[in-house]
């Protein structure tokens, strides 16, 4: 299969076929896409907004079918920014509904950096049962929300945003539409002052009783019961257990299919390092957690292993099966040209998890020749890995993103292997869920 689609318009059928025509979008296999047109690869070192794009807006693309002969693109212009982790994207259980985060508003008129975009403090609701994409509801959530997810029975949005002292938020869902927010304070101590921001990560347990917070201010990770009350409205939160000491910086985090592990990806950034982000080196910490219900001193959440990870490994994916964690590493590619640590490509790290002990083998690391490849998500069955590319180097040819296609290999050694397809996206890629 030879993949190379381009992106004309918003909400443009691009590729058709009987078979899809005859198929329902919700019912075959999808991968959602963001895309955000204004931070290039280096505004986090210069500050500097790209150039106005007069081709692209912010974008969510639905690439469906992604593995057969005749996949089918569309896509909807919606506000996102690429800034923060690559959590801004979720979908419901059901497939009917895609859920954006806005962590930044769109660029005002003569806007030329970063700090000149406001703050966003939005999620959307995009309903996908049909055949365009169509925003049905919107509401507002908290400021610069990092991360979002739906929980596993699909009523109710967990957020994390950046205000004090009600840092999490909840929205009830129902047919795509949200409810009233109830918003909590994580109940921590004062700040280190290591970061401003608290927490950039929120992920839910699978059994839907617990969130984890990764805590990037404190170089931990907290475990929390949430509370509903009979309207499914959230009306409490509960230290679940203790919380545990990663190493530095846990940017983001993922419960393996399972929910016996939690595994943090530390990418040692700080303003002890040279120019924040100037270690090459991460770690991985797996969590074993307690048992579902556990209470007091039996809530006891341990750490049986670290291993090295890549450099500025910012998505983490497990497999549907939970045998196999992928990372991608961003590596230098986001630095300007000329700079010490720039470099010309990113990579793919394979790792395989014992689920007796929760130690993680690294098979390999492997080049990918895109910039900031941000965005990961398995196919259905645990053997094909979508990799968002935020950008090409020394590529102007429009659509400037990518979702490359890449597999697993069984043959000997557990490998990563790149495939000949990608689905040309509107630049700035930066996070990838599937259904």
């Amino acid at each position: 299969m030879q993949t190379h689609l381009r992106i004309a318009g918003l909400a443009m059928v691009l590729t058709t076929s009987l078979a899809l025509a005859e198929t329902s979008p919700t019912k075959a296999e999808a991968i959602l896409v963001l895309s955000d047109t204004d931070m290039v690869p280096t505004v986090y070192e210069t500050g500097e907004l790209g150039p106005l794009n007069a081709e692209h807006r912010d974008t969510l693309s639905i690439i469906t079918s992604p593995l057969n002969e005749a996949p089918l693109v569309t896509a909807i212009e919606i506000s996102n920014s690429t800034y923060g982790p690559p959590g801004a994207l979720d979908l419901s259980p059901d497939g009917l509904y895609a859920f954006v985060a806005e962590t930044f508003r769109q660029r005002p008129e003569g806007a030329t950096r970063l700090e000149e975009l406001p703050q966003g403090d939005t999620i959307r609701s995009v309903s996908l049962d049909g055949a365009r994409a169509t925003i049905v509801d919107s509401v507002r959530i908290g400021t610069q929300p990092q991360a979002i997810e739906v929980s596993p029975s699909g009523d109710l949005i967990a957020a994390i945003t950046v205000d004090p002292g009600r840092e999490l938020a909840f929205v009830p869902l129902k047919d795509g539409r949200f409810g009233p927010v109830a918003s909590f304070s994580l109940q921590l101590e004062p700040s280190t002052g290591f970061i401003p921001l608290k927490s950039t990560w929120i992920q839910w347990h699978p059994s839907g009783r617990y969130i984890a917070v990764n805590l990037v201010d404190r170089n931990q990770v907290a475990f929390y019961e949430v509370v509903r009350g009979q309207d499914g409205t959230v009306s409490a939160i509960h230290p679940w257990g203790n919380r545990v000491h990663t190493n530095k910086f846990p940017f983001v985090g993922r419960f393996s299919p399972d929910g016996r592990y939690y595994v943090t990806s530390d990418v040692q950034w700080g303003v002890d390092t040279d120019g924040f982000y100037g270690v090459r080196e991460g770690i991985l910490t797996t969590v074993r957690l307690a048992n579902v219900g556990a209470r007091g001193d039996t809530a006891r959440h341990t750490v049986p292993h670290i291993t090295l990870g890549g450099w500025g490994a910012e998505t983490v994916a497990f497999s549907p099966d939970g045998r196999f964690l992928v990372t991608s590493n961003l590596r230098g590619t986001g630095k300007p040209k000329g700079s010490r640590d720039w470099t010309e490509q990113a990579s793919l790290s394979l790792y395989e998890l014992d689920s007796e002990t929760g130690r993680l083998t690294l098979h390999g690391e492997w080049p990918i020749s895109g910039v900031l490849p941000q965005g990961l998500a398995f196919d259905r069955g645990g053997r094909r890995v979508f990799v968002g590319v935020n950008r090409y180097r020394n590529e102007s040819t429009s659509p400037g993103g990518a979702v490359e296609v890449w597999r697993i290999t069984e043959e000997g050694r557990p490998a990563l292997v790149a495939t000949q397809d990608r689905f040309r996206l509107p630049p700035g890629v930066h996070t990838i869920v599937g259904r």
